[in-house]
């Protein structure tokens, strides 16, 4: 069963503009589950080679690994400040999935 998930992509200023959007995205699942480029930790590679070996769920959107927030910030300390700071700009977001 594919999963219906809400897509969100943060405006960036300075450097950080010139991102590419889909380093800039992340994504929510009807159970509030978080996912964000996995990049972020690591090469997708290596974070894909842990995220299987965890048994976590992936998401992939146009070629890109997108993995759980918390799994990511737990895995992959060097994630942890971004990952927490995207956790609570989007509890100002309420989920909008149809019933």
């Amino acid at each position: 069963m594919k999963k219906t998930m809400e897509w969100f992509a943060v405006e960036m200023t300075g450097r950080a503009k010139k991102l590419p959007q889909w380093m800039r995205s992340v994504a929510r699942d009807q159970e509030g589950t978080i996912f964000a480029p996995a990049v972020m930790g690591a090469p997708e590679m290596e974070v894909l080679l842990c995220a299987g070996h965890d048994g976590t769920p992936c998401v992939l959107d146009s070629e890109h690994l997108y993995v759980p927030l918390e799994w990511l910030a737990k895995e992959f300390p060097v994630a942890s400040e971004a990952c927490n700071s995207i956790k609570r700009r989007l509890q100002n977001y309420p989920a909008e999935f149809p019933s």
